[in-house]
């Protein structure tokens, strides 16, 4: 029973999944009781994952243990999943199918937190499709917008490749290892070491849309729903970042040369996000190429390779993903260009307000928790001797400043005239933005007790 009691958020979440899917045939004339209930079931899981503990799952051969860390990913899982299908079923979509939405949603939440507690190579390859499976249907929703499947296809078609580069490398590890035990991995010096760990990690870059296997992303989030945009690049990220802390943790000390490609990739995906976001106007093509920005920071961590800088990963990765899908709800409710926010300050004062507090967490401004996020990572890659590198992460956030201003101008110093008129929004809707705008401060404020609670033990 102890072992059921640790996966009891898995078990909620699957279930709710399911039930969703019947839930406005269960209670007639509730069209959105489906998001409803998911929202109740992720909370739920949130809550399992809170009182669950920390400790290993015996009933499993231990493929499945919960840490400091583990803990803290499944529990911000479920938050924002609730959060999400809270806006969900305050907003709707724009063709309806909440249900099936809801659903995909909850199984792809049900991914996460399976791989935030994968201590087998078999569980993680497992837990990660079933992460990013729903996630291709989610960001071609709109059957009839043919640059969304575009878009959608060309996500599914570099997810499934970076998928099998992933599991090739994972099949070096197994061979040399004799087990699929992360606990058991043994890797031997030299070429194949070396190559298992380049496709592993470039499986692991792709999916987190860091360079240079970021080229999907722009195009996926441009034509897809703002909903899809504001789950799929936020809520996933938390434990696909945590399954790279896993990858390093345990191939890191054992091959020399991961360290320098998670250094390139970094400043890659620093400097070609950063300044690749400047001159877009669709809202939803500059929140991908921040997207990849952010990779970038979180990776700096990465390469730390530290027990303090794979902590500050994860603090960083909570730190965006909360302010990353506030401001793409905003965007989903008041326009996806910088046009449609024009003079949002005039037409909707708390929405602009809110997002300019999410915008300038992204960028660094204390004491948002981007702020404190960014200098737990830096500070981390001085300790490690990266000084040089944390230096560049510095200079990029600097320019970073420029893309999100322009966002911010556009709400409060330019005419409201001739600006597409979204209405007021549903009173839940704007609750939960501002919700995200709340707990992007306290992120930032309570940093200490939430560091401390994630560590990653041994696998």
């Amino acid at each position: 029973m102890a072992g059921l009691a640790l996966i009891a958020p898995e078990i909620i979440l699957l279930a709710t999944a399911v039930l969703a899917l019947f839930a406005d045939v269960l209670v007639r004339g509730r069209e959105r009781a489906g998001a409803w209930v998911g929202a109740v079931g992720a909370a739920l899981a949130a809550g399992a994952a809170w009182l669950g503990g920390q400790g290993s799952v015996p009933l499993f051969g231990a493929v499945f243990a919960i840490d400091g860390a583990s803990q803290v990913a499944r529990i911000a899982t479920g938050l924002l999943t609730c959060l999400f299908l809270m806006w969900l079923a305050s907003s709707g979509l724009r063709r309806g199918g909440e249900r099936t939405y809801t659903s995909l949603v909850l199984f792809a939440a049900l991914g996460a937190t399976l791989m935030s507690g994968a201590r087998d190579w078999v569980v993680l390859m497992l837990s990660l499709e079933v992460a990013t499976m729903p996630a291709y249907v989610l960001m071609g929703f709109e059957r009839r917008n043919d640059r969304g499947l575009e878009g959608a296809l060309k996500y599914f078609l570099l997810s499934m490749i970076a998928s099998a580069l992933f599991f090739y490398g994972l099949s070096f590890v197994v061979g040399m290892s004799g087990a699929t035990a992360m606990s058991a991995t043994h890797m031997e010096p030299g070429l194949i070491g070396a190559v298992a760990a380049a496709f592993i990690a470039a499986g692991l870059l792709a999916k987190l849309s860091a360079a240079p296997f970021q080229w999907w992303a722009p195009d996926a989030y441009t034509g897809a729903p703002s909903p899809s945009v504001a789950f799929v690049s936020a809520v996933p990220k938390v434990a696909g970042l945590l399954a790279f802390a896993r990858v390093v943790q345990v191939l890191a000390p054992q091959v020399p040369s991961l360290r320098p490609l998670l250094v390139g990739a970094a400043l890659l995906s620093m400097v070609i996000g950063n300044l690749a976001a400047y001159p877009q106007t669709d809202l939803r093509r500059l929140m991908a190429y921040s997207g990849v920005a952010h990779a970038g920071y979180l990776l700096v961590g990465l390469a730390a390779g530290t027990p303090a800088g794979l902590n500050a990963a994860l603090f960083y990765a909570l730190a965006y993903a909360v302010p990353s899908m506030g401001v793409m709800l905003v965007v989903a409710r008041h326009g996806e260009t910088l046009a449609d926010l024009r003079g949002l300050a005039v037409r909707r004062p708390s929405a602009a307000w809110v997002t300019t507090a999410m915008l300038l967490s992204l960028v660094g401004v204390p004491p948002l928790g981007g702020f404190i996020g960014k200098l737990y990572l830096f500070t981390s890659a001085m300790d490690a001797g990266l000084a040089w590198v944390a230096g560049i992460g510095i200079v990029m956030s600097a320019v970073s400043a420029g893309f999100y201003f322009r966002v911010i101008r556009a709400m409060f110093f330019e005419s409201p005239e001739g600006a597409v008129e979204k209405g007021a929004g549903p009173k839940v809707a704007s609750a939960v933005v501002v919700v995200c705008a709340l707990a992007t401060l306290a992120i930032g404020v309570m940093s200490s007790p939430l560091v401390a609670a994630i560590s990653f033990a041994k696998p």
